[in-house]
């Protein structure tokens, strides 16, 4: 196993397990009712928390005993007798990572200024860029529709209030 792709995958796992952390502190600082008895607004919190960190340790873990032990023994067919050799795994996009993650931190600081519509617009906007389409109109179209469509069912169907932001008067 390649040192870098090693320690890149190691850095990958403690970064979740970091996320981890930040949604469980986060989530101690959400207040809840007293009208909840057992199963309120934490739970879902709490439990993405523990799946991030439990994930990303195993993750780190298993990067680390790879590059200790050497490469895991090639099973199944060998290439050169008849057989093609399994492809490689394609290179990490990091640029398409950088640009949802700043994305995603963007929503994140600006989501009760501007509201939850306009941000979840530029993170859609940026995933569907991100993830390699160059179709702008119809991209953009959709990042409205589809953050309109989860605003409303949040607010009407569900009667749990998002940030309207600046578009308080309008929608």
């Amino acid at each position: 196993m390649n040192p870098d792709s090693r320690l890149s995958e190691i850095l990958l796992g403690l970064g979740l397990v970091a996320l981890g952390i930040f949604f469980a502190v986060e989530t101690t600082a959400i207040k809840v009712a007293p009208i909840y008895a057992k199963v309120g607004p934490t739970v879902f919190p709490w439990i993405v928390a523990g799946a991030l960190i439990a994930l990303g340790a195993l993750f780190a873990i298993q990067a680390w005993r790879k590059g200790r032990h050497g490469p895991a023994p090639e099973h199944g067919p060998v290439p050169g007798q008849g057989y093609p050799a399994t492809p490689s795994a394609p290179p990490s996009d990091w640029r398409a990572l950088l640009l949802i993650s700043a994305a995603l931190l963007l929503q994140a600081a600006l989501f009760k200024t501007l509201g939850f519509v306009i941000t979840a617009t530029v993170l859609f906007y940026a995933v569907a860029y991100g993830f390699g389409s160059r179709r702008y109109v119809r991209d953009v179209l959709v990042a409205v529709l589809l953050a309109v469509i989860v605003y409303v069912g949040f607010t009407v169907g569900l009667h749990l209030q998002l940030p309207a932001g600046v578009l308080a008067g309008l929608i």
